[in-house]
């Protein structure tokens, strides 16, 4: 279950709030607190296989929502051209001076800010 485990984590930081409270304490006891099936199950008092069972639909809505929207997928497309323009910006900082150099700099700056 956890051989995709960014990828499910990315999801759950986009789409975690539309999970009941139930499937996301149980995806944050898996994949943030590193908890197994057993150690949940005992902790909250319900059976391994009732733990593998929600588990299991959190992760299947989370990938239907990003199915359905495309969300992450588009962030991760937007992410990379923010590196690849803030690398550009970079290189023309690096070659301009005076004005054209400080554009250069806060197109950088302004980037940087965007990646947060």
């Amino acid at each position: 279950m956890r051989s995709d485990t960014y990828q499910l984590t990315l999801l759950y930081d986009f789409f975690g709030e539309l999970l009941t409270g139930t499937q996301r304490e149980y995806f944050e006891y898996y994949y943030a607190d590193d908890l197994s099936l057993s150690e949940i199950a005992e902790l909250t008092g319900v059976t391994r296989q009732s733990v593998r069972a929600v588990l299991a639909r959190a992760e299947a809505l989370l990938r239907e929502y990003e199915a359905k929207t495309g969300v992450v997928a588009r962030f991760r497309e937007i992410s990379q051209k923010v590196d690849e323009l803030q690398a550009r910006a970079s290189e023309l900082a690096a070659l301009s001076t005076g004005r054209a150099g400080e554009l250069a700099r806060e197109v950088r700056d302004g980037l940087e800010e965007l990646k947060g």
